[in-house]
């Protein structure tokens, strides 16, 4: 285990948990900062419950509290692409809860993953960073990304695992 793990904290910042390094916490902060500015911070504590650290991104929609874990690249860009992040994840939580409310027990995967949930969330994000006056160049990319979301390769089963290990943000 790296010391980077080793020295974890937490802290509650708007009610929502952060775990990890002071750094971390520090540069998630500053991203939950950027969104409280937002008309759309109100949903953000809503579905997620804990930001963790983590070697990769990823969104534990079905825990018990929310998590959303953070990669490196991600909490050490800008802290509005980090913000937007957030977002984003935030939304897979959302389509998750909403969908696990109209079913008896857990949700279909394409309910909240795959292309049509993607284009959802990235939506949502692309909303939430022009609120915070993203530069031309961000709201390109995340407009680029949300025409072809399928490049996270949203696959089932054991490929879906491969492609989650195989992220680097």
């Amino acid at each position: 285990m790296s010391l980077l793990f080793k020295q974890s904290h937490s802290e509650i910042v708007d009610g929502i948990e952060i775990k990890g390094s002071p750094a971390f916490l520090v540069c998630t902060r500053e991203a939950l900062a950027l969104l409280r500015r937002t008309p759309f911070f109100n949903v953000i504590p809503r579905y997620i419950a804990v930001v963790q650290q983590g070697k990769r991104s990823g969104m534990k929609a079905a825990a018990e509290k929310p998590t959303f874990v953070v990669g490196k690249r991600t909490w050490n860009h800008s802290a509005l692409w980090y913000a937007g992040a957030i977002a984003h994840d935030c939304y897979h939580s959302k389509l998750y809860q909403e969908a696990r409310a109209t079913t008896d027990g857990k949700p279909p995967a394409d309910s909240w993953t795959g292309p049509d949930a993607e284009k959802k969330c990235l939506k949502f994000q692309i909303e939430v960073v022009e609120s915070m006056g993203a530069d031309e160049d961000t709201i390109a990319y995340l407009k680029q990304v949300e025409k072809n979301p399928t490049y996270q390769g949203h696959n089932r089963g054991l490929s879906a695992w491969w492609d989650y290990w195989r992220r680097r943000w």
